[in-house]
């Protein structure tokens, strides 16, 4: 309407801010409608671009950050993004024919150039000597090597789960699915890449043999140790262990549903342990309680800056939720917490599993989840 009563004009609102993206979708759009020959544009292509350009930017800009950290500046440089670029291996595949100024190049000897053949050591002559004599040659076992070639970085591996092997505490080279430790073997069985670039991984084992920097323990208010994962904690803990939670309980009183608590890990190779009061399956709020747990347990990982986390079937207790719904309540809540959470500093997500029911639920499940 037009007259003097007519309804008022509403504040315009930004594309941006609808998408709830901080990179201008509308400065997208018109790139997108110069810059190439299609015709028509859907109203999603430039909201896509600007939410995967804004992402590539954060996580180059975070690792750039702790490149910098690590280099004890307060500045980021483009020395520090070209090291946080070439030692990730997606930024680095994206990224192979980018030439970054004033980045520089990677630290690296050419092996050509080390004095060492074949397990032995040479020992060059002395240039003010006459002529050259025949080289006395020495073995590795009397004489220590002079150089040490660099080790790959093996940051990203294929399977990252790798725990001590018999013998030489090596993982397996020869099965890059498998890995064996003292025990036993924790196998990969299935892996789901997300939007985002997270992965989530199923893998059949014992829950204290995963190497990751924390494991889920799903408890009760008094973070009780009578499940069998907190069981298997509190045996291979030991008594440190043991005094973690009793002085984390007596700080922090009783864990409420479907909040958790961090502890440091003794004795195996995960370095935290986060506690969580689990909801029970007859409440009238189940599943927004479990959606609230899988909150919290991610929230306080990040809040550890933690990249890697291990969690084991959740069938505490005689009112535990089903497994097929647990699965589902679980896997949609991490990626929801994903979506939301871009700055997330979690790579990995590992659900550690020994019966033959919930591995086939959790690989189904995650086969049907949208990356």
């Amino acid at each position: 309407m037009s007259g003097r009563g007519g309804k008022k004009r509403s504040k315009a609102i930004s594309r941006s801010a609808k998408a709830g993206v901080l990179f201008p979708v509308g400065r997208f759009h018109r790139y997108l409608r110069n810059g190439t020959h299609h015709q028509r544009i859907g109203a999603g292509a430039p909201v896509y671009m600007a939410a995967v350009i804004e992402y590539l930017t954060a996580e180059i800009l975070e690792l750039a950050g702790n490149a910098a950290r690590d280099n004890k500046k307060g500045r980021v440089t483009p020395r520090h993004i070209l090291l946080a670029v070439a030692n990730d291996e997606e930024l680095h595949l994206l990224l192979k024919n980018v030439t970054i100024a004033s980045g520089g190049v990677l630290p690296r000897i050419e092996p050509e150039l080390l004095a060492k053949k074949k397990g032995r050591f040479v020992t060059m002559p002395s240039p003010r000597s006459g002529p050259p004599s025949p080289a006395p040659v020495t073995t590795a076992k009397k004489s220590k090597p002079v150089y040490a070639p660099p080790k790959k970085n093996t940051r990203k591996a294929a399977a990252t789960v790798a725990v001590k092997s018999k013998g030489k505490g090596k993982a397996s080279k020869d099965l890059p699915n498998s890995v064996s430790n003292q025990s036993g073997a924790v196998t990969v069985l299935s892996e789901k890449k997300l939007f985002l670039g997270q992965k989530l991984i199923v893998i059949q084992g014992d829950i204290v043999s995963v190497t990751a920097d924390a494991v889920l323990h799903p408890t009760n208010g008094s973070l009780h140790m009578n499940s069998d994962v907190g069981q298997a904690l509190e045996k291979a803990g030991g008594k440190e262990f043991q005094h973690e939670v009793k002085e984390i309980l007596s700080c922090n009183g009783t864990l409420e549903v479907a909040c958790a608590l961090i502890s440091p890990g003794h004795n195996f190779p995960a370095k935290y342990v986060i506690h969580c009061h689990m909801p029970s399956y007859n409440s009238s709020n189940a599943t927004e309680m479990m959606e609230k747990a899988v909150k919290n347990i991610l929230a306080i990982a990040d809040e550890k800056n933690l990249k890697s986390l291990a969690i084991p079937s959740i069938s505490f207790g005689s009112s535990s939720f089903p497994k097929q719904q647990a699965a589902q309540i679980i896997l949609k809540g991490i990626s929801n917490y994903f979506v939301n959470i871009l700055s997330s500093s979690l790579k990995q997500i590992f659900f550690v599993l020994h019966d033959m029911e919930s591995i086939g639920i959790y690989t189904s499940e995650l086969a049907k989840l949208d990356s």
